[in-house]
């Protein structure tokens, strides 16, 4: 079942303090609690249930954290549905279209390293360009950058509008339907176009460059996950795609392109890596609550291991002592900093952490069906990850 921006983002964990949005941190950034000490942190929907609540029983205090609230949720998530924090109307702590709780922890760390590390490329060209011509010259070089570029897109596009068929009502009404409620559930409002086409490399492509934001599908993928029993995976494809749109983890595009034009990109392209790594976990954890189904968007993933073929053949813990053996050798590690993309083992094994934090029903239920062994080595990946201390207890054992 599909869910609204509403139910998704309404799960995102907070501070039980001052309503901000939990980071990776272990204090809030909004009140500089120390939420690694408390031992589950309250979703936006029991903190604002709880808050309005207080507000009616007349219980609630300021935000300074005196009386009950700044302290209620250390005695557990029931309890904290019975406190209140400060009014909505003082400041909600996340606008229900934000997309941020979805995000991997590393991204916005990443983000500035890849900035950083661009525009330090960047200097040393333009200043001699700006010493030996002139700020006209770089002018003209980045209008004919960009104008190449502009041209290269709109190229692809009629290719696009000639070789492949443009996704409406009329064309692919069920596929346009999964779109729409995707674009719904994130809040993304934007001109989109979706094309399926007969081959792509890979499955799904995703476009966003100067105002222009395009899918293509692969018709074979479409065909094989429209079936009703299969289209969450669909769902949780269109929903990475959509939602790397809406979180904007293309806008690097652009000056990758003028790094390579300025011939320097090969000298800085191993620190914007981990960007798109982090991106990468990122999408997957909003297409996995785009379609609210943790079972989909882990055999969606195990395609990328098997292929499609052989995907469903695998259970869900079968993956995850491979998973956790990757982590712990040098080798793969090493390997994966060459990459664009992080290793699909890691994707896997950060899906199903992330279940685990906002998702917990559906994690629940995975987790009984994986054997003693299986359990044992997601307990070890757990330990790595970064929402471990966000959640009350350990695992159970069988």
């Amino acid at each position: 079942m599909t869910e609204s921006a509403g139910d998704v983002l309404g799960r995102a964990r907070v501070c039980p303090h001052c309503g901000e949005v939990a980071g990776a941190a272990e204090n809030c950034v909004g009140c500089g609690l120390y939420l690694a000490a408390l031992p589950e942190l309250p979703s936006r929907d029991q903190w604002l249930a709880g808050r309005a609540e207080a507000v009616a029983n007349g219980s609630a205090t300021d935000a300074d954290g005196s009386g009950e609230i700044g302290h209620a949720y250390a005695a557990g998530p029931a309890a904290a549905t019975h406190v209140g924090m400060q009014d909505q109307s003082r400041g909600a702590p996340v606008a229900r279209g934000s997309i941020t709780p979805l995000l991997h922890p590393t991204e916005p760390s990443r983000l500035a390293l890849a900035l950083v590390a661009s525009a330090a490329a960047l200097l040393l060209p333009l200043l001699i360009m700006i010493h030996t011509g002139g700020i006209g010259s770089v002018l003209l070089v980045l209008v004919t950058v960009f104008g190449t570029i502009w041209v290269g897109i709109q190229l692809s596009r009629a290719r696009l509008l000639g070789r492949s068929v443009r996704v409406d009502a009329n064309t692919f009404p069920e596929v346009q339907e999964i779109v729409d409620v995707v674009c719904e559930t994130l809040d993304y409002r934007r001109r989109l176009e979706v094309y399926v086409t007969e081959k792509a490399t890979p499955s799904i492509v995703t476009t966003s460059l100067l105002g222009t934001r395009m899918i293509v599908i692969e018709g074979d993928l479409v065909a094989d996950l429209l079936p009703p029993h299969k289209r969450a995976q669909l769902t949780f494809l269109i929903g990475r795609s959509v939602g790397a749109l809406r979180a904007r983890h293309m806008q690097l595009e652009l000056v990758i392109r003028i790094l390579e034009a300025a011939e320097v990109l090969k000298y800085v392209f191993p620190l914007i890596r981990p960007y798109y790594r982090a991106t990468a976990y990122s999408g997957d954890q909003i297409g996995m609550m785009c379609c609210s189904d943790l079972d989909a968007a882990l055999e969606a993933t195990r395609r990328l291991l098997v292929g499609p073929g052989m995907a469903s053949e695998l259970t869900a813990g079968a993956v995850v002592p491979q998973a956790l053996l990757v982590k712990q050798r040098l080798l793969p590690g090493l390997v994966q900093l060459l990459a664009v993309e992080p290793h699909v083992t890691n994707r896997y094994a950060n899906l199903l952490c992330f279940g685990r934090y906002h998702v917990p029903d559906l994690w629940e239920r995975l987790f009984a069906s994986m054997d003693e062994h299986e359990r044992r080595c997601l307990d070890e990946i757990w330990q790595r990850s970064p929402y471990r201390w966000r959640v009350q207890g350990s695992m159970r054992q069988a």
